[in-house]
């Protein structure tokens, strides 16, 4: 008798004991099995000839997916992942898995029935068939082709082929036989001999440098940073080494950040390496395209492989390196479920497997920047852009006179630009109209219901939106407390700054782009070609624009609202602001036009603006360092955040005040407890949050004490309470 331990995604730690029956499966095979009243889809961890329990109390797997079984390395990754993040080994198994894999009819969803008349049915259908019956002679033809038809193909040709299909079986005319619809292995796919249409680019000599540099460690695990300004060809240089790989019949795993960033990037890939095959994967693809990418990437068809975070659960058997652009975004850190962060990840499946790794950025994380002192990290610079300089940056202040919240000279600049034929870029990042709406009688707010929120007042839609839960309501005619008529939208967001712009340039065409008007699919790229082909003079737009897309007649970027981020709490503001500000002022002058930055302020003085503009990068970073090892911050530490989330407030202080408790109760030398407090947003979608931040010297101290904390607090009993460890957190 043949047992399974079998890994399920529920909220019990595994694995779950069952029977292999007449079934053959083995480590990392995908399967159904019952559980609880109903089917779910596992993973095989372990296949033995022993049970901790009885035979006659196991149920046995009922389906095992044609599918090859997952990879050692996927094994590991998931471990890792389990152990460093601190959850269930069923739930880090499951991160990587395509949204189709994890469905009990998994075979149903890709596979499909199809239908062949024979001579027989040929013959007596069209005998009796009258010509009048339209839809069934289109059907009659088609069969008529002497091929295997599909069911949509018969319902496109007659709306009720449905049933005649059933009524020609049923006298022994059809013959039918199900086919897979997705192939484990494509045959129209073949790895390419290597031999590339090479685009010829001259490389400058840092870019050489670099290239050169990678390439002569290729055979050793490595984690570069190339640290390049905007606009200085680090994506040339990537080209180059992953040239050198897949001449080795390697394979290479690309990570972007966002999606929004995937079409370029792809674009550039399939020009660069026209013989390769390039596949993608993000959460935009539907079911079926992820799930085939997702195969071609594992099976080791696919040799290059491009993707957002989730992209680095693709175990690429033939991996010989990887590249994280623009490795300090935000977007690699998932913020909920399993919260790991995606480039950190890569770096571990590049230290197992043996390949370098290359991190990118114009503006690198501190973290990295940091690596690269201690010497665990390569830096390579890139200070010059091939092109031409950089933009200036120019700071111009608030003034209190002006109309529609944009300076007269930053007018007078767009001006300029649009009549030399460039295109100009505003760049707010917020979106709707107005960030509240205010009561001019007693001062009352709009506030979201379920979040401690203000709602952003969406004009063209006369709604309220807010931009944590998604709640919108009716626009009011009135406050909600006095009844006063005379309502005031403070604030400003990309829609009244389109609205100010067209009432200044009304003869001028303008682009808004944001996430309400990139909702639709497509709708995005769509827009890059209207801006590529200089069809719009003026660009309203949010962090979307910020980073990695190159506009060659974009000259002018105006930033506004940029002050609200000078006085956050969070210790990481100040990093975050001037990653954001150096990456959105490398977009113009990329093209035969030189560059320019005007940034509006009511602070010209603050240290952040005077860093961008009178020091390098490396000035600003060594002063962050210093500040952050005076107030023992990361990276001088590590930091571990539980989060808790319940209906009642009482219930949240209740657990946080447990988990203190026990916290306080392991003793652990260089270890600090803080007090809990509320998260940022205290309420949100109905739910009161709080937050226990605890802190480490080391990595080792921190792992010893949630080895013992994290089982103690899984243990705390209070009802309706959701929590869950964030590792590594990027908002304290």
């Amino acid at each position: 008798m043949t047992f399974a331990q079998i890994q399920l995604d529920v909220p019990i730690e595994g694995p779950f004991d069952y029977l292999v029956g007449a079934h053959s499966v083995r480590r990392g095979s995908i399967v159904v099995v019952p559980f609880r009243n109903k089917k779910m889809v596992g993973v095989v961890e372990q296949v033995s000839l022993t049970s901790s329990v009885a035979a006659h109390r196991l149920k046995t797997i009922e389906t095992v997916f044609d599918l090859e079984p997952l990879s050692q390395s996927y094994f590991y990754l998931s471990q890792f992942v389990a152990n460093y993040y601190r959850v269930r080994k069923g739930e880090a198994l499951f991160l990587g898995l395509p949204t189709a894999v994890r469905r009990v009819n998994f075979i149903d969803q890709f596979t499909e029935v199809v239908f062949k008349l024979n001579k027989a049915g040929v013959q007596e259908v069209g005998v009796n068939l009258s010509k009048r019956a339209r839809g069934k002679n289109r059907l009659l033809d088609l069969f008529k082709e002497d091929r295997w038809i599909t069911l949509p193909e018969a319902l496109s040709a007659y709306s009720l082929a449905r049933a005649e299909l059933a009524n020609w079986e049923k006298r022994g005319w059809i013959e039918r036989r199900v086919e897979r619809a997705v192939p484990k292995h494509d045959p129209n796919i073949t790895n390419s001999d290597g031999q590339e249409g090479h685009t010829e680019v001259v490389l400058t000599k840092a870019q050489n440098l670099a290239v050169e540099s990678v390439i002569a460690k290729l055979g050793v695990h490595q984690t570069w940073l190339i640290h390049g300004v905007t606009g200085s060809g680090k994506t040339e240089v990537y080209f180059e080494i992953m040239a050198e790989i897949l001449s080795r019949k390697k394979q290479v795993l690309v990570l972007v950040p966002e999606i929004n960033l995937t079409p370029q990037f792809e674009y550039r890939l399939r020009s660069r390496f026209p013989h390769q095959k390039v596949v993608t994967l993000n959460s935009s693809m539907t079911d079926r395209e992820r799930f085939q990418n997702w195969q071609m990437a594992r099976l080791g068809v696919a040799p290059i492989v491009l993707g957002t975070r989730l992209a680095v659960f693709a175990a690429l058997p033939k991996l010989g390196l990887i590249v994280v652009d623009e490795e300090h975004d935000l977007s690699y850190k998932q913020i909920e479920g399993v919260r790991y962060s995606a480039r950190d990840l890569a770096i571990c499946v590049a230290s197992q497997a043996k390949v370098p790794i290359i991190l990118g950025s114009a503006t690198p994380s501190l973290e990295s920047y940091f690596n690269v002192v201690e010497s665990r990290y390569e830096r390579l610079v890139l200070s010059e852009r091939p092109q031409g300089p950089l933009p200036r940056i120019e700071l111009i202040p608030v003034d209190r006179s002006q109309n529609r919240g944009i300076s007269p000279q930053i007018l007078q600049s767009i001006k300029s630009c649009i009549a030399n034929g460039e295109q100009a870029l505003v760049f707010m990042n917020r979106r709707g109209y107005a960030s509240a709406l205010f009561c001019s009688s007693c001062n009352w707010v709009a506030m979201c219901h379920r979040c401690s929120a203000k709602l952003t007042i969406h004009k063209h839609t006369h709604r309220m939106h807010c931009h944590y839960c998604g709640y919108q309501g009716k626009l009011p005619n009135q406050c909600g407390a006095c009844g006063n008529q005379d309502l005031i939208g403070l604030g400003q967001g990309t829609q009244r700054i389109e609205d100010s712009l067209k009432a200044e340039f009304p003869d001028v065409s303008i682009l808004r782009i944001d996430s309400d008007t990139t909702k639709r699919k497509g709708a995005f790229m769509e827009m890059r070609g209207v801006i590529e082909k200089s069809e719009v003079d003026i660009i309203v737009g949010t962090q979307m624009l910020a980073k990695g897309h190159d506009f060659p007649n974009l000259s002018l970027v105006v930033i506004l609202g940029s002050d609200q981020s000078l006085f956050s709490s969070d210790f990481r503001a100040t990093e975050r602001l001037y990653q954001q500000l150096l990456q959105v002022s490398g977009r113009p002058g990329r093209g035969a036009t030189e560059g320019k930055v005007v940034l509006q302020t009511e602070f010209p003085q603050h240290p952040v603006y005077q860093s961008l503009i009178h020091e390098t990068f490396d000035d600003f970073a060594q002063k962050l360092l210093t500040e952050r090892k005076e107030a023992l911050f990361p990276p001088y530490c590590f930091q571990a955040l539980l989060r808790v989330a319940a209906k009642k407030e009482s219930s949240v202080w209740s657990f946080l005040s447990s988990a203190q408790v026990k916290a306080l109760k392991i003793k652990i030398a260089e270890l600090e407890v803080y007090d809990a407090v509320p998260s940022p947003i205290f309420k949100m979608a109905g739910l009161y949050r709080g937050q226990l931040l605890i802190q480490a010297t080391s990595r080792s101290v921190m792992r010893k004490f949630l080895n013992a904390w994290v089982s103690e607090v899984n243990a705390i009993k209070e009802n309706g309470v959701r929590f869950t460890f964030d590792i590594d957190p990027i908002d304290v």
